[in-house]
């Protein structure tokens, strides 16, 4: 994309992306696959923490090496939620995962790579019609992804079991809104005034979630159009695959809608209204005021960036912008 715009994140990287030679790979292929071997490689493009390999073979299907940087406890908890929605959510094939591959020394997960772009590379040149059909088909991605329900919110462990409970409702949105505030730095990064401003609105905003009841649901909680593949054009567009589910947890939906319409898929009226059409076809549950409230969840994404201790100055910049668009 040539134009910037709010949806774009050009930002930089907080972690160096996993350096490797080619005969390292190759022994890694050679390793674990038991004589595949690497025609080449690539770094692929896409966050900020982990590192994601292209890795070409002589015949057959590409691969995609995952690597993890940030977090390396998230593996299995990803390949966990990828495994529950394989077959009902357009996921990525894992062949085969592990904590050591006894050559890398590192937490890996090693995937079929599938044929697509991110949303956020071909959003601006899709036509109207395309627009909605791809807020059809996400509005019902995402409601076959909510539709794994859970007794409370929460952060999982490797099994998707809620291991570190939080409060819903009203009420828990504002503990967590005032837990990150009290994050060491935010107030600096963000400004007294602004964090004063953002307070008040999410408690002008909050008790609307208490009428939308039993919403922990299956989250992406990063289900946005860096981490969403598409393909083809016209009546052959379709969603390839949602990648990256490192940050899921139980939560309301909600979450996901506060990511999924920042712009430019929020400022946009066809895809808005596919998305809401797709969804309600699965889930006629989705309240009225839907994107209100998830706008006010999205807040949450961004006090959290602020409070990051290696958050760059671009990211801070964004995640300022983000804040004043959404409160003013």
């Amino acid at each position: 994309m040539t134009d910037h715009d709010p949806d774009e994140r050009p930002w930089s990287r907080a972690v160096e992306p996993f350096a490797r030679t080619f005969d390292e790979l190759d022994r890694f292929l050679d390793t674990l696959l038991k004589g595949e071997r690497l025609a080449g490689f690539e770094t692929l493009g896409g966050g900020r923490a982990n590192t994601n390999l292209l890795l070409r073979r002589p015949h057959g299907d590409d691969m995609v090496l995952r690597i993890y940087q940030r977090d390396p406890t998230q593996r299995e908890k990803e390949v966990a939620v990828i495994s529950r929605l394989w077959g009902k959510v357009p996921v990525p094939e894992i062949i085969v995962h592990g904590e050591d591959s006894g050559v890398l020394h590192v937490p890996y997960v090693l995937m079929y790579r599938v044929e697509g772009d991110r949303i956020e590379q071909r959003f601006s040149a899709l036509d109207r019609s395309e627009r909605l059909a791809l807020g059809l088909e996400l509005g019902r991605i995402l409601a076959a992804v909510h539709a794994h329900r859970f007794d409370q919110s929460g952060f999982f462990n490797d099994a998707l079991e809620v291991a570190t409970p939080l409060s819903g409702g009203s009420a828990g949105l504002l503990d967590v809104v005032d837990m990150l505030l009290e994050q060491p730095d935010v107030t600096d990064r963000l400004g007294t005034a602004r964090c004063s401003t953002l307070r008040g609105h999410v408690a002008a905003h909050a008790g609307a979630l208490d009428a939308w009841p039993d919403s922990a649901s299956l989250a992406h909680g990063d289900f946005g159009f860096s981490n969403i593949l598409i393909a083809g054009a016209g009546e052959g567009l379709k969603v390839t695959a949602v990648l990256d589910w490192e940050f899921a947890m139980a939560a309301t939906p909600l979450l996901d809608f506060g990511n999924l319409i920042r712009p430019p898929g929020g400022d946009d009226p066809d895809f808005m209204t596919g998305l809401e059409q797709g969804y309600r076809e699965v889930d006629p549950t989705l309240p009225e005021d839907w994107t209100d409230l998830a706008r006010t969840m999205d807040l949450l994404a961004w006090i959290d960036f602020a409070g990051r201790p290696d958050a760059p100055e671009d990211l801070l910049e964004h995640a300022r912008m983000m804040i004043d668009r959404i409160t003013t």
